[in-house]
């Protein structure tokens, strides 16, 4: 999987970019292994909230599969903790993806169990 971080308002240390990237390689098993095109965005970005005191931070993922484009958008008060919740939130984004996947493979693969059943009897 092809993996490119960016940040907006916030520099990017080596320290966050291997932060990120160890979160981004658990997704990997999601991922299908055919799949060479499989490419993810990450945007890592300082607000500030109108309302609220101290900084905000966003971690936002743009993420593109065979099929699939998802984006998923995390906003918490601490970089590090954004750059978790955005990782949990495409774990379970991708793995409902596989299961659907899977269900439909399976699906197909029961179909043409029973054709066959039929065309033998």
């Amino acid at each position: 999987m092809h993996k490119i971080i960016t940040g907006i308002h916030v520099e990017v240390t080596d320290a966050i970019r291997e932060y990120t990237l160890e979160k981004l390689d658990s997704l990997e098993k999601y991922i299908p292994k055919d799949d060479t095109s499989a490419k993810v965005t990450v945007e890592l970005e300082k607000t500030t909230a109108h309302h609220s005191n101290g900084d905000v931070f966003q971690a936002e993922a743009q993420l593109h599969i065979k099929g699939k484009d998802i984006t998923i958008r995390a906003v918490e008060d601490d970089l590090y903790k954004a750059i978790d919740t955005l990782k949990d939130m495409l774990a379970r984004e991708l793995s409902s993806y596989k299961d659907k996947e899977r269900s439909i493979f399976r699906r197909s693969a029961h179909r043409m169990k029973n054709l066959l059943k039929k065309l033998t009897n």
